[in-house]
């Protein structure tokens, strides 16, 4: 009787690939069997990640979140689904106020040190996944802050230099802990917005808001199929709850410092002059 690892590679990579679309779950398991299961689900996400990214380039097809990343992230893609029932129901707004790392602490993984220790591995296998494995990638993100404050309210805009093959969930839960993807302890919610992109930024300025619907600031539809927008809100907050040494334990240790660029698209009434690391 032949056994399944006598196949030869290239007819195990025809079988998992199938694998990959059904149960994305059990292939990354699979890896964990050996070193040559490990090193052929490596080469079958590459695949499939590279097929998606050509086949998806001429024809519209609305792109989501995979849902097994949203599984095992949640909370991290909108900060309102690491609140619990009883908080929602309780909570006039579903503020972090103070709490900058509750979205971390609440992720299903989390809870036990052992679990925590495995997924920060630098070689962890959800760092390569792209957010829409198996669709188009996501190859421009504009980051939109909206900072509220007694004494009036601001707008910062940053774009994610963004590598060809797209955004990974490395990735962006690299930029959710980079110094300026968010407000830190006075970030109050975050969330991703897949399928959009900034329009203008003159009308941003003008705004000092974000209207996600707003077609004279944002782009959606077949034009923006591979664009998303982290749109983080914040403010003044009446408490810290941990320190800087304790939002420091969520950081990967692959963790690389990320750019994160000026706006890029034309400019009728703002000149901008700097640049942001």
């Amino acid at each position: 009787m032949v056994c399944f690892l006598d196949l030869p590679n290239e007819v195990l990579i025809a079988i998992l690939e199938p694998l990959a679309t059904a149960d994305l779950q059990s292939l990354i398991l699979l890896q964990l069997t050996n070193r040559r299961l490990h090193a052929l689900v490596r080469d079958v996400i590459y695949n499939i990640q590279n097929v998606s990214a050509a086949s998806h380039s001429t024809h519209f097809e609305e792109t989501q979140i995979h849902p097994f990343l949203k599984a095992k992230f949640k909370g991290l893609f909108n900060t309102a689904d690491c609140f619990t029932a009883a908080e929602k129901g309780r909570l006039a707004y579903l503020s972090l106020n103070g709490d900058y790392i509750l979205p971390f602490r609440r992720l299903p993984w989390a809870q036990r040190q052992d679990k925590r220790q495995v997924y920060f591995r630098p070689e962890a296998s959800w760092r390569d996944l792209n957010l829409t494995f198996g669709q188009a990638p996501i190859t421009h993100l504009d980051i939109v802050k909206s900072y509220s404050a007694p004494e009036g309210d601001s707008v910062d805009y940053y774009q994610l230099e963004m590598p060809p093959s797209g955004m990974t969930m490395g990735l962006f839960y690299d930029v959710l802990l980079c110094d300026t993807g968010t407000y830190r302890r006075e970030t109050g919610s975050w969330e991703l917005i897949v399928g959009k992109r900034l329009r203008s930024y003159d009308v941003l300025s003008e705004y000092e808001c974000f209207i996600p619907d707003d077609r004279e600031l944002v782009d959606y539809g077949k034009e923006a199929r591979q664009a998303a927008v982290l749109y983080v809100r914040g403010g003044p907050v009446s408490r810290n709850i941990t320190s800087e040494a304790e939002e420091n334990e969520w950081i990967s240790s692959s963790q690389n410092k990320q750019r994160l660029l000026p706006w890029q698209g034309p400019i009728q009434n703002f000149i901008f002059t700097g640049y942001y690391d």
